[in-house]
C-alpha cells in the first residue's frame, strides 16, 4: 500500500475506538503536561501506539515524530522519509465534551515537505485526505478554499494558544479582532486547517503550533488552493512550525500579512 492508502486505512480503523472512549470519557485516566490545561489521556497514548503499530509495520525504516511518549523531539536536518502524528488534537474538547471537535492527524513527509496527510474527526466521521499534486478531499469530495476577500466579511479562527506564551501574541490577536467580521476559537489546530481547506472559514491564525499539529493540515490547505506562511508571508514547513502564523485563502493572505507582518 502507498502512504495515502495506509493513512486512510489507519484513520478509519481508529474511528470506532475513539468514539467509544469519548462516550466513556468520565472514567479515563487523565494527567497534565506542561500546564494545568495541557491534558494527556490514556486515549492519546493508545491512539498513538495503534497508529505507530500500523505505520512501523508498513514502513519499518521511516522516522516517526509524535506528540506523546518521548517522540516529540527531533535534531538535525529533515530526514528523507518521516511521519508526524497527533493522536488527539483538541484533547480539551475531547475531555469536556462541550464542543466535541477533536481530530487524529497523520502526515507523511519527504525531505521536509508533507507528501500525504489525513485528518479524522471521529465524532462527525469526517475524513480529510490529501496527496501532493492530487488535491484535497473531505469524504472523497474535492475541497476548495473560499474566495472571501474582505476582512469585514471574513470568518477567522484565532488560536490564542497556551497561557505561557499568549501575552507574546496579544497584539496580533487584537489586530485581527479589530478588523475581522466573525471570530472563532475552536481549540483544535487541525480543525483550523481543515475549515480553511474546505472553505468553511477564510483564515486561521495560530500561535505556537507544533509540527504534529500542522503536518497534515498544511498540505490539505495548500492542495485546496490556500496559503500557509509566517506572519511576514515567508515560506514554512512542519519542521519550523513555530513560525507559522497565517493559514488562509489566497484572497485574504496579503491582507493578513499587511496586518500581522509588522508585529512579527
Amino acid at each position: 500500500m502507498d502512504e495515502i492508502s495506509v493513512i486512510e486505512a489507519v484513520l478509519k480503523e481508529l474511528a470506532g475506538y475513539v468514539v467509544d472512549r469519548f462516550a466513556d470519557r468520565e472514567h479515563l485516566v487523565v494527567s497534565t503536561k506542561a500546564s494545568p490545561t495541557d491534558f494527556l489521556t490514556e486515549v492519546d497514548i493508545a491512539v498513538q501506539q495503534k497508529v505507530l503499530a500500523h505505520l512501523t509495520q508498513a514502513f519499518p525504516s521511516d522516522l516517526f515524530i509524535a506528540e506523546e511518549s518521548g517522540l516529540d523531539t527531533f535534531k538535525g536536518s529533515p530526514p528523507p522519509r518521516c511521519w508526524m502524528i497527533d493522536p488527539i488534537d483538541g484533547t480539551q474538547n475531547f475531555l469536556r465534551g462541550l464542543f466535541p471537535e477533536f481530530g487524529i492527524s497523520i502526515g507523511f513527509l519527504s525531505e521536509g515537505r508533507t507528501q500525504a496527510g489525513g485528518v479524522l474527526f471521529p465524532i462527525s466521521g469526517d475524513l480529510f485526505l490529501s496527496e501532493r499534486g492530487s488535491g484535497s478531499y473531505r469524504n472523497r469530495k474535492r475541497m476548495q478554499v473560499s474566495t472571501i476577500s474582505r476582512m469585514e466579511q471574513a470568518r477567522v479562527d484565532i488560536d490564542f494558544g497556551a497561557l505561557s506564551y499568549r501575552k507574546d501574541f496579544r497584539s496580533h490577536a487584537k489586530a485581527m479582532l479589530d478588523v475581522v467580521g466573525q471570530v472563532r476559537s475552536y481549540g483544535c489546530s487541525v480543525m483550523g486547517f481543515c475549515q480553511v481547506a474546505d472553505g468553511q472559514q477564510d483564515a486561521y491564525i495560530p500561535f505556537g503550533v507544533k509540527p504534529w499539529d500542522v503536518a497534515a493540515g498544511m498540505l490539505l490547505v495548500e492542495e485546496a488552493g490556500g496559503r500557509v506562511t509566517s506572519f511576514k508571508g515567508e515560506a514554512v514547513t512542519p519542521f519550523i512550525s513555530d513560525r507559522i502564523g497565517i493559514v488562509s485563502n489566497k484572497e485574504l493572505h496579503q491582507t493578513c500579512v499587511d496586518i500581522l507582518g509588522v508585529l512579527a
